[in-house]
C-alpha cells in the first residue's frame, strides 16, 4: 500500500523507541521518587499489582492501566514477573471483540493498541516470533475497527474523528513499536501524518487560536501535542512548527473569573455548570507546558489538576517534569492578538485565579475569523463577547442534551448558525433557493434561513489545506490591529476586518471594528465600540445587529440595558444605539422563543443550563436600504452603580465615532483609510480627553490645534509628528477641536 509517500522520519533500530529510549530509564527512575510524583507513583503501582483474574470486575481499573504499569516496572527496574504479566494480559487483551457501531468506540480501541504496543516494544525480548505475529495480527484487526479506516484514508486532514487519536496517537504509536517485523501500519499512518496533518496545522498554529473551540479544539490539540512527544522521545524533535505552542494561550486568555470559559464552537455538558471551574482535559497543559517549557501553561496544569484522572496517569508520569517552574498568569500582557489566519483579539482588565464571582476583571473577545473550517466551528465571523460579574454578550444555545447535541435541529439550526451570535444578518428571501440543503456527517439536511453567514462547501470540511486555500472556505480578512499604548496594560485594543466573505453573494461588502477601553474605573471598567458599514445587493435586504443575554433586556429609546443579576453575579452593559439615525430595536426571546428563527423554536432538553440565554435584542434601520451603518457603544459597569452617562456620537466629516467615558474613538464612514486632512470636533468636556483615530493611512502625521486655548494640554501637542500605529493614532490630553495632517501630502486637501 503506498497511499502516501514513505516518511522520512522511521523509527530508531533500538528498543524501546515508544514514549521512551533507553537513556531516559535514570531519569525515569528518579522521577518515580520525586515527592510531587508520589501520588501518580502510587496508582501507577496500584494498577500493577492488580490481579488479572479480577480485571472483570465493575470497580477493576481498565485492562490499559494494568499493561502500561506492569511494563513500566519491567522497563525501569528489570522486574520480570511484571514484564510476564503484562505480556500475558496483551496476549488476551488485544483478542478483544469490539462493535465498531458503538459510538466513539474508537477511541477505547485505540487506547488498548497503544497499551498493547507499549507492552510489545518494552517487554519485547519476553516475546517469541509466534507471539509477536499474534499481536501484529490483532493490532491490524483492531486498525480495521477505527473510524479513520485501514489504511487510514477516512475524514479529511483538519476535523472529525481522525483528527484525534486514532491516527495521530493509535496507528503511529502501534506502527512505531511493530516496525521492524510489518513497517505497513507505521508508513501508512505517518505518511498521511506528514503529507496532510503536519502542513494543515502548520497553516492554523501560528494564530495561537485552535478554529475546533474550547471543548473540541483544546482536545484535538491535546491529541497533536501527542504526537508531538511521540516523534520528541523517539528522536525527532519539532515534527510541527514551534508556533503550535501558541494555541495554549487561546484558554488562558478566555478564561472567565468565575472558572468558566468563553464560549467557542460546539461546547460540551458539563462545560457550564454554576459554581464550577472548567478543567481542559487533562494532558493539554501538561503536555504544552513540558514540551515547550512554559510556565504559564504549567501554572494553569497544577489548577486544574492537581490530581490526575486514571486514564492519564501513566502519560502524565512519562511527560511531567517536576523540575520545571511555573510562571503567574499575572506577568502576562492583558491584551492578545490571536493572529492571521484566526484574526481575533481577546482584551482583559486583570487576571484571576479560581472563581470569583464580583471580580473587577472585564474579558472581551472580538474576532474576525478569517477561515471556516466547519464541523465544531460555528458561522460566528464578526461575533463578540463580554464577561463582566457574569456573562454578559453571550454565544447563545448549548451542545447537551439528545436535542441539542450534533446532528441535532438545535445544534444544525440555531446554535451553530450566525443568529446564535453577536454579529450581524442580512436577511435575503430566495437564499434558500440557491442553498437549499447543508450536508454533513454524511447526512443531507434541508437549509433553514436565518439571514446570516454560508456554509461553505454546503457544511462539508476542507479534505486538505490545498483545499481550504482554495478560496470557498475563507471569511474574512484582517484590516487593522493595534493596541497600547503600554503593551502589557493596553488603554485601548482595536481590531477590523472584513468579513464579506462570510456572507453569501447578498452581501458586496461587510467591514466590522472594534475598540476596547480599558478605563481602569471603579464601577465602570471598561467600554466595547463596534462599528458596522455593511452593503446589501438588495435595498430590501433587512440587516440586524444582534447581542444576545442570559437576562431579558431593558430598552428603552436607544438605550438597551443588560443585567445578570442571578446566581450571585452584579455586571451591566449599558448599550446605546447611535447608528442607524432612525433604529429599531426589538427583543426576541423567553419561554417558547429562547432559540427562535424565522419563526420556529429549536429548543434542546437542557433547559437547566442558563449559560445557552434566552434572549437576544434585534437592531435594525427604520427604512431598509443598500448601505446601512451601525454603532454601538457598549459601557461595561456595575449594576448596582449609577446610571452610566449616555454615549455621544461624534462626526466629523467622512469620520464617525463616538464620545463616551472621556474617550472620542472615530473611525471611517465607509472603512476605507483616510489620508490628506482631517478635522477633528471635540465635544465639551470636564478635562482633557484621550482620542483613537482609527482607518487613517499609514505614516506620518502632524498634530494642531483648530483653535486657541486659555489653558490646554492640547497645546503640548501642537505641531507633534506622530507615527501611525496600524492605522491608528491615540492623542492624551485633547481639548477642544485638533486637525490631523498627513505629511508629505497637499496640506489643503
Amino acid at each position: 500500500m503506498s497511499l502516501w509517500a514513505k516518511p522520512a522520519v522511521t523509527p530508531p533500530a533500538e528498543r524501546p523507541r515508544l514514549l521512551m529510549r533507553a537513556g531516559d530509564k535514570p531519569m525515569l527512575k528518579m522521577r518515580i521518587e520525586h515527592p510531587d510524583m508520589r501520588k501518580l507513583a502510587g496508582r501507577l503501582h496500584y494498577f500493577a499489582s492488580f490481579p488479572l483474574d479480577k480485571l472483570q470486575a465493575w470497580d477493576a481499573p481498565d485492562a490499559a492501566f494494568v499493561l502500561e504499569a506492569n511494563a513500566l516496572l519491567y522497563a525501569l527496574n528489570d522486574d520480570e514477573e511484571a514484564g510476564r504479566k503484562a505480556k500475558a494480559l496483551a496476549m488476551t487483551a488485544v483478542t478483544r471483540k469490539f462493535n465498531s457501531n458503538y459510538q466513539d468506540i474508537s477511541r477505547e480501541i485505540g487506547r488498548l493498541m497503544l497499551a498493547g504496543a507499549v507492552v510489545y516494544d518494552w517487554c519485547y525480548e519476553l516475546f517469541d516470533e509466534q507471539e509477536r505475529s499474534h499481536m501484529i495480527a490483532h493490532f491490524k484487526r483492531l486498525a480495521g475497527l477505527l473510524e479513520c479506516g485501514y489504511p487510514p484514508d477516512h475524514e479529511g486532514a483538519f476535523v472529525g474523528h481522525t483528527s484525534e487519536w486514532m491516527l495521530m496517537r493509535d496507528l503511529i504509536g502501534t506502527g512505531i513499536a511493530i516496525y521492524e517485523e510489518d513497517p505497513e501500519m507505521y508508513d501508512l499512518a505517518a505518511g498521511r501524518f506528514f503529507a496532510e496533518f503536519v502542513p494543515a496545522r502548520n497553516f492554523f498554529y501560528p494564530s495561537g487560536w485552535h478554529h475546533q473551540g474550547d471543548n473540541y479544539g483544546s482536545f484535538r490539540y491535546q491529541c497533536e501535542l501527542f504526537a508531538t512527544l511521540l516523534f520528541a522521545k523517539m528522536g525527532h524533535d519539532g515534527v510541527f512548527d514551534p508556533s503550535q505552542e501558541k494555541v495554549g494561550y487561546q484558554w488562558l486568555y478566555s478564561r472567565r473569573p468565575d472558572g468558566k470559559l468563553l464560549r467557542d464552537g460546539d461546547t460540551d455538558n458539563p462545560l457550564y455548570e454554576e459554581n464550577r471551574y472548567i478543567k481542559l482535559f487533562p494532558l493539554v497543559y501538561l503536555m504544552a507546558g513540558n514540551y515547550y517549557n512554559n510556565g504559564y501553561f504549567l501554572d494553569q496544569q497544577l489548577r486544574e489538576h492537581p490530581d490526575m484522572p486514571d486514564f492519564y496517569v501513566f502519560h502524565a508520569f512519562l511527560f511531567h517534569d517536576p523540575a520545571l517552574q511555573r510562571k503567574p498568569l499575572r506577568e502576562l500582557p492583558l491584551t492578545r492578538y490571536f493572529a492571521e489566519p484566526a484574526g481575533i483579539m481577546v482584551a482583559r482588565t486583570g487576571w484571576d485565579e479560581g472563581i470569583d464571582k464580583q471580580s473587577s476583571t472585564v474579558v472581551a473577545e472580538m474576532k474576525i475569523g478569517m477561515y471556516q473550517y466547519n464541523n465544531h466551528q460555528h458561522l460566528d465571523a464578526g461575533s463578540f463577547q463580554i464577561y463582566y460579574k457574569g456573562y454578559l454578550a453571550i454565544d447563545s444555545g448549548i451542545y447537551k442534551g439528545s436535542s441539542g447535541k450534533y446532528h441535532s435541529p438545535h445544534n444544525k439550526y440555531y446554535f451553530k448558525r450566525t443568529i446564535a451570535h453577536n454579529a450581524m444578518l442580512v436577511h435575503d428571501p430566495d437564499e434558500l433557493k440557491r442553498h437549499p440543503f447543508i450536508t454533513d456527517g454524511g447526512l443531507m439536511w434541508p437549509n433553514v434561513n436565518d439571514g446570516g453567514q454560508r456554509w461553505p462547501n454546503n457544511g462539508r470540511p476542507a479534505k486538505h489545506l490545498e483545499q481550504l486555500l482554495g478560496g470557498e472556505f475563507q471569511r474574512g480578512k484582517v484590516l487593522a490591529h493595534a493596541y497600547g499604548p503600554d503593551e502589557a496594560a493596553p488603554a485601548f485594543s482595536y481590531l477590523k476586518g472584513d468579513i464579506t466573505a462570510a456572507y453569501s453573494q447578498k452581501v458586496s461588502k461587510h467591514t466590522r471594528s472594534f475598540v476596547f477601553l480599558n478605563l481602569q474605573k471603579q464601577g465602570v471598567p471598561a467600554v466595547l465600540i463596534v462599528y458596522d458599514d455593511i452593503v446589501s445587493v438588495q435595498p430590501e435586504f433587512v440587516k440586524t445587529w444582534l447581542l444576545h443575554s442570559i437576562e431579558e433586556p431593558a430598552v428603552a429609546g436607544r438605550r438597551t440595558v443588560i443585567a445578570r443579576t442571578e446566581d450571585g453575579y452584579g455586571g451591566e452593559l449599558a448599550v446605546d444605539t447611535l447608528l442607524p439615525e432612525q433604529a429599531v430595536i426589538g427583543k426576541v426571546g423567553g419561554p417558547g422563543q429562547e432559540f427562535a428563527v424565522g419563526g420556529t423554536n429549536y429548543a434542546n432538553d437542557a433547559a437547566g443550563f442558563v449559560e445557552q440565554g434566552s434572549w437576544r435584542i434585534e437592531v435594525r434601520p427604520e427604512q431598509a436600504s443598500r448601505e446601512d451603518r451601525f454603532l454601538h457603544a457598549i459601557q461595561i459597569k456595575d449594576h448596582d452603580g449609577s446610571e452610566a452617562p449616555a454615549a455621544v456620537r461624534v462626526d466629523c466629516g467622512n469620520m464617525t465615532g463616538v464620545y463616551v467615558q472621556d474617550w472620542v474613538v472615530m473611525f471611517s464612514c465607509s472603512g476605507g483609510l483616510i489620508g490628506g486632512t482631517v478635522h477633528m470636533e471635540v465635544p465639551d468636556s470636564a478635562g482633557p480627553l484621550n482620542m483613537l483615530v482609527t482607518d487613517l493611512q499609514d505614516g506620518v502625521w502632524q498634530v494642531n490645534q483648530e483653535q486657541e486655548l486659555p489653558s490646554s494640554d492640547t497645546e503640548q501637542l501642537n505641531g507633534t509628528l506622530i507615527q501611525t500605529n496600524n492605522g491608528t493614532l491615540h492623542l492624551q490630553g485633547v481639548n477642544g477641536g485638533i486637525r490631523l495632517t498627513r505629511m508629505g501630502e497637499n496640506q489643503g486637501a
